[in-house]
C-alpha cells in the first residue's frame, strides 16, 4: 500500500527501514518439496475419499490459502515458529508438526 499512498516517498522507506530488522527466507525446491508433501497430506486427511471428487478439490475447497501453505513450508524449512491467529495453520498442524504461537491476549467473556 505505500506504493499508492500520498505519502509513497516517506512510506516506502518506513517500509525499508522495517525491512532492515526482518529475514526474508527464499522459496526454493526444497521449500517445494515440502509444500508438495503438505499438500498431499492436507488432501489425504481433508478432501473427499471419492476418487472422482477428490481430483477436482483444490486446496482452498479444503479451507487451506495455498499462500499460507508455502508460510508454512518455509517455516518447517528452516525450522521457524509461526506467529498467527490463522485457522488455516492450525489444520496443516493435523498433518503435520508446526510450530505456531498466537500472541494476541485471550479475551474476556463477560
Amino acid at each position: 500500500m505505500a506504493e499508492n499512498s500520498q505519502k509513497r516517498e516517506s512510506n516506502l522507506n518506513r517500509v525499508t527501514e522495517f525491512l532492515k530488522n526482518i529475514s526474508i527466507y527464499a522459496i526454493d525446491s526444497g521449500t517445494a518439496e515440502i509444500y508438495g508433501g503438505l499438500q498431499a497430506a492436507l488432501m489425504r486427511q481433508f478432501a473427499p475419499k471419492e476418487k472422482s471428487k477428490r481430483r477436482k478439490t483444490k486446496l482452498i475447497d479444503i479451507g487451506i490459502s495455498q499462500h499460507d501453505l508455502w508460510i508454512a513450508s518455509v517455516a518447517l524449512q528452516h525450522n521457524l515458529t509461526l506467529v498467527s491467529t490463522d485457522s488455516d495453520f492450525q489444520r496443516i498442524q493435523t498433518v503435520q508438526d508446526l510450530s505456531v504461537e498466537n500472541w494476541y491476549p485471550p479475551t474476556r467473556e463477560t
